[in-house]
């Protein structure tokens, strides 16, 4: 695995959901009875990293959090797999193995299975998003307030993301690494990213 070399960015489109029905507790810093699982897919629109583009990129992290405080959680992360979408060169995917298990989805992801490649498939429609890839997939919806814009989430604890909007998620996926988790009905964030270093 190499290093990140320094100035690197890549901002994008976020779009997660997890195992609470209402909103995630833990963006609100509060603690979860039993832990969480999540399914997070960073969609890279733009970025360079070692001189790399990474423009196209999608990267899934399918993730475990067995903890239920959010003390510990942010302590000790999550346990899963991180998926990246097959169409990515040899010369992107030198980078992506280090960026992929150092940053992004890894700051909260401290064990991972390892970096699967994989075909993913993204269908976007009027704020609607379906992702399938062999392992698992996720399909949500913006939700819209009384005047018709998407409901927002302000103040986030989580500072690598902005405009923050809520999603109802009609169902997610995951079969991997012993973990079999399906869900249907839970909430969901639709966001921007920017991770830089």
């Amino acid at each position: 695995m190499g290093e990140l070399q320094p100035n690197w960015q890549v901002k994008g489109t976020y779009n997660e959901a997890c195992a609470a029905e209402g909103h995630c507790p833990y963006y609100f810093g509060r603690d979860v009875e039993g832990g969480c699982r999540y399914y997070m897919v960073f969609r890279i629109e733009k970025g360079e990293v070692n001189g790399v583009d990474l423009s196209g990129i999608t990267v899934i992290y399918n993730g475990d959090i067995l903890y239920p405080k959010f003390t510990d959680f942010m302590e000790h992360g999550s346990e899963g797999g991180i998926y990246i979408t097959d169409r990515a060169t040899e010369e992107q995917r030198e980078v992506l193995d280090t960026l992929t298990t150092t940053h992004m989805g890894a700051l909260f992801m401290k064990k991972n299975f390892g970096v699967k490649y994989v075909k993913i498939d993204a269908e976007e429609e009027n704020g609607t998003i379906h992702f399938r890839m062999p392992f698992g997939e996720m399909k949500q919806s913006l939700v819209k307030g009384f005047d018709g814009g998407p409901i927002r989430i302000e103040n986030s604890t989580i500072p690598v993301l902005n405009n923050l909007k809520h999603c109802h998620t009609y169902f997610w996926t995951y079969n991997d690494h012993g973990k079999d988790f399906e869900y249907k009905d839970r909430c969901g964030t639709w966001a921007d990213f920017v991770f830089e270093g």
